[in-house]
């Protein structure tokens, strides 16, 4: 069975908020050739919430400080750190399963775009040339 990738960037969610309404977009665009929207949109309206969810941890994080005051009195580490770090890492799955890192993508069929090297260049010019 194939399924019909994505025709246009689909609408993003109501439920979005800035930032995640800028991954919608990014990584719509970027995955328009493999993504669909009847199977992979719940997945990426995830995604693209945790980001929302991870900028508003790191503003507070930022606004408290890395460190802040423990039940004594002493300093420690802001205890919303392990929560954004889990985040990540479960961003980082989706992310993974949805195609956007350069293993998964390979995994696809879509290589990397290599860039060119000034020797590549001049290499292919001599060929072109005999």
């Amino acid at each position: 069975m194939t399924l019909a990738a994505a025709a246009a960037i689909p609408p993003a969610p109501s439920s979005l908020g800035d930032a995640g309404r800028r991954v919608w977009d990014r990584l719509w665009t970027a995955g328009q050739a493999w993504l669909s929207l009847s199977t992979d949109a719940d997945v990426l309206t995830r995604l693209c919430e945790a980001h929302d969810e991870r900028d508003a941890i790191r503003d507070q994080i930022a606004q408290d400080g890395l460190m802040v005051l423990g039940s004594m009195g002493q300093s420690r580490p802001h205890p919303l750190l392990s929560h954004v770090r889990a985040l990540e890492a479960q961003m980082t799955r989706w992310e993974i399963e949805c195609g956007f890192t350069p293993a998964a993508r390979s995994k696809l069929g879509y290589a990397e775009v290599k860039r060119v090297s000034k020797i590549d260049e001049l290499m292919a010019r001599r060929r072109k040339g005999s």
